[in-house]
């Protein structure tokens, strides 16, 4: 059965790739339908601050700010957040899925984002705020925290929001789609720290992630000891941690990059700050990589070494231990503040949607790319993004973009008319 008629496109996954994708779509004039496992739109990215100093440094987290306010403007778009895909099936060459939807009690009519929900709220977690200002509502309800939720003992946001935009007794629901093409850009998880290993010993003081950092830089002020407000004098990065280990082999290859930013941010910020960075290898960063390098050495200590050894010192700083390169002799230096530049894991979902799209795993977890295998399993269904592996946002843009023009290709191939 031959289907002329070109079904929306549907795009599994919000953050940036995405929204690359659906953006391309709508340029193309093809309908799409948009489908985010969070409440909000953006990804991880979009709580990745700029990192320009006194220029721009190329880090694209800005890119995806844009990319938002695009969004919300594009034609032919429909939004699904808060959504998973828990059904698949291919029938006359067109997939049926399932979406479920957890219940979106936030009317965005009538929500003004004032932030009361969030602030009254009891339990720390049953209330979502969104990292970009560019999502609407900023916050939503997690059923799997909240109390109304569990056992209806709790409606204190209901009962407080001057707009009488909250209604708790909202449901979840379940929507039907038939498409021809899906893009599966369902993005990835931070990598987490070694099970085993110094560190991951948090009775130690002062050690947090990336993630923690980027908190700190939004927030302004003074750069101080999470322990005891101590202002940090010496802050020391550790990369690739949660890859390139026994048990996670590969380069993440954007932690260098995202890594080396912060770092010059912290000194641009807090230029009384010191700054080490130990690391195994550097990946090439930015559109000249010697010239970044040369760059950072002026502002930054590095080091290539891994410390082997933390300890606590009386005052709660940190003792890293470590086999210095060209000597072989054990070394230390004692830092306020370590910072973990955490990797990128395959998305906790990839095994799931492996199964459910028939399509394959690489070996470290992550969706395997290689279209004419995918077509001949799968087809219509298309990957983008890091669901196939780290990369960057640029990187992530530019398979979006590449996507999108293989999904027009297999349409005008299937519909026998031209896709414009």
């Amino acid at each position: 059965m031959r289907n002329d008629k070109v079904t929306p496109v549907v795009v599994l996954g919000g953050g940036i790739a995405g929204i690359t994708a659906a953006l391309e779509l709508s340029r193309a004039g093809l309908p799409a339908v948009l489908v985010e496992k969070s409440p909000f739109f953006g990804g991880l990215a979009a709580s990745f601050g700029c990192k320009a100093t006194d220029v721009c440094q190329k880090c694209g987290a800005c890119r995806v700010e844009q990319g938002l306010r695009d969004l919300w403007a594009a034609p032919g778009l429909t939004f699904y957040p808060h959504t998973e895909l828990v059904d698949s099936r291919s029938e006359n060459g067109l997939l049926r899925l399932t979406l479920k939807s957890q219940p979106q009690v936030i009317d965005p009519q009538l929500c003004t984002n004032c932030g009361l929900c969030l602030e009254e709220c009891p339990v720390p977690g049953a209330m979502m705020s969104a990292a970009s200002a560019e999502n609407h509502p900023r916050f939503a309800v997690n059923p799997a925290v909240c109390l109304h939720f569990k056992d209806g003992s709790c409606h204190r946001c209901q009962d407080i929001c001057p707009t009488q935009a909250i209604d708790l007794t909202r449901p979840e629901t379940q929507t039907q789609l038939e498409t021809q093409s899906l893009i599966v850009a369902t993005g990835y998880k931070p990598a987490p720290p070694p099970a085993r290993g110094d560190y991951t010993d948090y009775s130690l003081p002062n050690i947090i992630t990336g993630w923690e950092l980027e908190e700190m830089t939004r927030e302004g002020g003074l750069l101080v000891r999470p322990s005891d407000g101590r202002p940090v004098r010496h802050l020391a990065f550790i990369q690739c941690v949660g890859s390139r280990d026994q048990e996670h082999p590969y380069c993440s290859r954007v932690c260098c990059a995202y890594g080396l930013r912060l770092a010059r941010l912290v000194r641009h910020r807090w230029p009384e700050v010191r700054v080490t960075t130990f690391y195994m290898d550097l990946q090439n960063v930015g559109p000249d990589p010697q010239e970044f390098e040369a760059a950072v050495r002026r502002e930054i200590e590095l080091i290539r070494a891994l410390p082997g050894d933390l300890t606590a010192t009386a005052d709660g700083s940190l003792r890293l231990r470590f086999l210095d390169e060209a000597s072989g002799q054990g070394l230390f230096r004692v830092v306020d503040l370590l910072v973990l530049a955490v990797g990128i894991a395959p998305g906790p979902d990839n095994a799931k949607l492996a199964e459910m799209l028939h399509l394959k795993l690489d070996p470290d977890g992550f969706l395997k790319d290689g279209q004419e295998d995918i077509q001949a399993k799968a087809p219509g269904v298309f990957l983008a993004g890091t669901a196939t592996g780290p990369q960057g946002i640029l990187e992530c843009i530019a398979q979006a973009t590449q996507s999108v023009r293989q999904v027009r290709q297999y349409l005008e191939a299937k519909t026998g008319n031209p896709v414009t």
